[in-house]
């Protein structure tokens, strides 16, 4: 630890290194990697005709390296005299065009265009110590210094840690200038430290061009393995790609380090042909000791929205049933290719099991529901003023069903609608068939318990008048024109990109008896009330787009008292009031639960099984008798009804309701 200075800005000064040297004595001291661990770099940029200068050299092996592999014409400069005279008497009679010099890079006294290449291995990251505007100045001079003696076409190779401050610099410096710039990952030199917290090592590639004024910075990035760079439309680009790859490395130690993450950490990788994620991990740790120390899990395209794989507890779950110590669970995102299963674990196998304990040695498992990864279809995308980013995608379940769903981007495992789809065979051509909606079946599970629900109704359980507000695909509302035949459904949507939606790829049709608004939900419960309208049902099942307060749904605005009392007021007096309450925040939950309790009377919660969803039952009554019992009756008689409509006979249980309703005291 003597070796560091005391002040960051000792770095820049003579003395220091001169101490320095003396300290290392013989022993070469070599910033970020050996000529072995960076010769792919090296060879591709450095050829035999090209006239080198290494700047800041201390006492690395470097050029004599590059000497013995053909590239001699080379001189090193250092400010320290000491090192210098150290280098010329350990290389100097064996490797005669090889020359070393005293001097400072600030003042390089050499002609202008004098080299094809400038090499800086850790030089501009002992200098570059702060954004202070001495240091600025200086590192200003220093690049200056460089653009002198560098030929048009010639090459800075600066090797970095790339830390912010750093890259900051050197993309407002060079792109100011028109020089291409390229980044390339040292990952040779990294395996060399393994086992130390560093920054990934960095060879940035700097092409010394004309400046064509109006033309865009040329920024690229060179990915393992693959032949061609991937241009960058932006310095974001790579501000986002440096700052992924500093953080995966610091994980990797982490986790490395530690026998047991307690935190549910998620890691992603990105596809170096297209720069996006195609990979987002979740690195899940049990207590219990298991004979599988450590083990992978594909989660097949389209499941990733399950309990079991997108939640925490889900995924504790899933590490329990493989009976792993530390399971990392892997979801395949959308807007990718896979072809196979095989060829997602050749692109995880290596990545991934950087993430294993340093403790395990064996070979390690990459498990799966099947052997390929699912199938998705992405169908539709589209952006809405008011939703964002949405998708709709077909996916094939497990058991070989194919479903629709639409999904809201800012929300990745919230499906906001499902549906089942069918085949249906056009009549004029032979052979021939479409993709429809499946109004036989319920697909989501709240909606299963919102159509329960009816049987709490004393009177006009099949014939009920409804007010339905949030839309969605639309899946409720047809359900229930096509199955109740007698009833009425008026629906709230806020988003007319949604309709256009459920209209278009979710078979939404709306007559006399499904109607749609398009209007604010809150304005249009005030303005019924006002118009003294009322309903035997009212639905809340709208979405919250305001995550960060931990609640999905519904907007807080929905659960103020005014407009409960409000929604209380649009029922007849033996009316319902159903809430689709999906809530993480503790103190949100109480909060709504109370202020229900001062507007409702009798109220039932119908949980959705491995769910934050929940249904809230609220009953506008004033004979609160045998309410149970008697619903239990109008379930029975609601099944049988249904059951006669429908081609599936098991979406409703007669047990079903009771064993799953608790009342709300």
């Amino acid at each position: 630890m003597d070796l560091l200075p005391k002040d960051h800005k000792d770095f820049g000064t003579k003395d220091y290194w001169n101490e320095f040297f003396a300290k290392q004595k013989s022993q070469p001291f070599e910033w970020y990697g050996e000529y072995d661990s960076l010769c792919d770099v090296l060879d591709k940029y450095i050829h035999p005709k090209d006239k080198v200068l290494v700047i800041g050299c201390g006492n690395s092996k470097l050029s004599a390296d590059l000497y013995d592999v053909g590239i001699c014409n080379s001189i090193s400069v250092d400010i320290s005299a000491s090192v210098i005279n150290q280098m010329k008497e350990r290389y100097g009679r064996d490797r005669p065009k090889m020359s070393f010099e005293v001097m400072d890079v600030f003042k390089l006294s050499f002609e202008e265009g004098s080299f094809s290449v400038v090499v800086d291995k850790g030089t501009l990251d002992a200098l570059l110590t702060d954004t202070s505007q001495e240091v600025n100045d200086r590192i200003d001079t220093m690049f200056s210094q460089i653009d002198k003696v560098l030929r048009n076409g010639g090459r800075y190779l600066c090797f970095s840690l790339l830390q912010e401050h750093v890259l900051n610099k050197l993309l407002e410096w060079f792109t100011d200038k028109g020089w291409l710039i390229r980044f390339h990952r040292c990952e040779q030199a990294e395996a060399k430290r393994e086992n130390s917290l560093a920054f990934p090592v960095y060879a940035v590639i700097i092409t010394k061009l004309r400046k064509i004024p109006g033309a865009p910075p040329v920024l690229e990035i060179v990915h393992s393995g693959i032949a061609s760079p991937q241009r960058c439309t932006s310095k974001s680009d790579i501000l986002d790609h440096v700052k992924s790859a500093q953080h995966y490395a610091f994980l990797k130690h982490y986790l490395n380090k530690k026998d047991l993450v307690e935190d549910d950490i998620c890691l992603e990788l990105c596809s170096p042909d297209t720069g996006q994620v195609k990979y987002r991990m979740f690195v899940v740790d049990r207590k219990e000791k298991s004979n599988l120390k450590f083990a992978i899990f594909v989660v097949f395209q389209g499941r990733e929205t399950e309990w079991l794989f997108s939640t925490p507890q889900g995924r504790q779950q899933l590490a329990t049933n493989v009976n792993c110590e530390r399971l990392i669970v892997v979801h395949l995102l959308r807007d990718n290719v896979y072809g196979s299963l095989e060829e997602v674990k050749s692109d995880l196998s290596a990545k991934v099991l950087e993430l294993a304990p340093t403790s395990c040695k064996e070979q390690v498992p990459i498990l799966s529901l099947g052997d390929d990864v699912g199938q998705r279809d992405i169908r539709c995308k589209g952006k809405s003023d008011i939703s964002g980013e949405f998708v709709v995608e077909d996916v094939l379940s497990n058991n070989d069903d194919l479903y629709r769903r639409l999904i809201f981007l800012n929300s990745p495992y919230i499906i906001q609608s499902e549906a089942k789809l069918m085949l249906a065979k056009k009549k004029k051509k032979k052979g021939s068939s479409k993709l429809l909606i499946d109004f036989d079946y319920i697909a989501c599970d709240h909606h299963i318990a919102i159509i329960s629900g009816f049987a709490f109704l004393k009177d006009k359980m099949l014939c009920p008048n409804i007010l339905l507000i949030g839309l969605g695909g639309g899946t409720l509302p047809m359900y229930i024109h096509k199955h109740f035949p007698d009833a009425n459904v008026e629906v709230v949507e806020l988003d007319p990109c949604i309709l256009d939606v459920a209209k278009k790829w979710f078979n939404l049709l709306t007559d006399n008896r499904l109607n749609v608004h398009i209007a604010d939900g809150l304005t249009f419960i005030q303005e019924a009330v006002n118009k003294g309208l009322k309903y035997d049902i009212v639905i809340l099942d709208v979405d919250n787009k305001d995550m960060s307060l931990g609640i999905s749904g519904p907007p807080v605005a929905f659960l103020e008292t005014t407009v409960l009392q409000n929604m209380s007021e649009l029922v007849y007096d033996s009316g319902l009031v159903f809430i689709n309450l999906a809530c993480r925040n503790s103190e949100l939950y109480k909060e709504a639960y109370s202020k229900l309790k001062s507007v409702f009377k009798v109220m039932y919660s119908r949980k959705i099984p491995e769910e934050v969803n929940e249904i809230i039952y609220c009953i506008k009554t004033d004979d609160q008798k045998n309410i149970l019992n008697q619903t239990m009756d109008n379930y029975s008689s609601l099944i049988s009804f249904l059951e006669k409509r429908s081609t599936y006979g098991d979406v409703f249980d007669v047990v079903d309701l009771a064993s799953c309703l608790t009342e709300i005291t």
